[in-house]
């Protein structure tokens, strides 16, 4: 009898163990393949999403520097204008960082018109017209910024118009507007399109 109890016990707690440890192997085994694929399906979402945020940060910083370097641009041609007095309308030279020199026009037009590229009923410059004709007739230029340590090279359009303000041709209006190529957004990613910069400012008569 007491042999009987014994190996009940013996038996009883060799099923124990095995059970046990046929536990701890469940809750010890490794991640399952479906698991597995779960995760890196997570993953990879993840990581799109941090690709296309930080393609959409470059791409917003480059439009800043190109709309600044626009900004620039127009506002140099007021002030290169402004700075000529009126009755000397010589041709005035700049020179872009590829060593071209480009010539504007500081004529001033009739009145309503101007003299240079097409007007906009809002006055702003229309960069729907040719730019052939304007820059043979010095009115517009395709100027070339370079950037620092030998970086890419951005065309800008640049287009101006001189005009009268009043019946005292002396005092002129001087718009000017400028935004990069297309060819040169595309170079950039082209995400966004390029929105013209435009100055407008009083000129009068310089020291004769």
């Amino acid at each position: 009898m007491v042999k009987a109890l014994k190996h009940a016990c013996r038996v009883k707690m060799k099923d124990q163990a095995i059970r046990e440890a046929h536990v701890r192997h469940k809750t010890e085994r490794g991640a399952t393949l479906i698991e597995l694929m779960i995760a890196m399906l997570v993953l990879a979402i993840g990581l799109a999403g941090v690709t296309t945020l930080l393609v959409t940060a470059i791409a917003s910083n480059n439009r800043n520097n190109t709309d600044t370097t626009a900004t620039l641009l127009a506002q140099m041609v007021t002030e290169q204008i402004s700075a000529q007095d009126v009755y000397n309308n010589g041709l005035i030279n700049v020179t872009d960082c590829t060593g071209t020199i480009h010539q504007i026009d500081p004529a001033p037009g009739a009145v309503g018109t101007g003299n240079g590229a097409k007007l906009k009923a809002n006055g702003t410059i229309d960069f729907t017209q040719d730019p052939t004709a304007l820059i043979a007739a010095f009115e517009a230029m395709n100027y070339v910024d370079c950037s620092a340590a030998g970086g890419v090279q951005t065309t800008y359009d640049v287009r101006w118009n001189v005009m009268s303000a009043s019946k005292n041709p002396t005092i002129r209006m001087i718009t000017a507007a400028a935004r990069p190529l297309s060819s040169s957004v595309k170079q950039f990613g082209g995400l966004y399109f390029a929105i013209p910069a435009n100055i407008r400012s009083i000129g009068a008569p310089g020291a004769q």
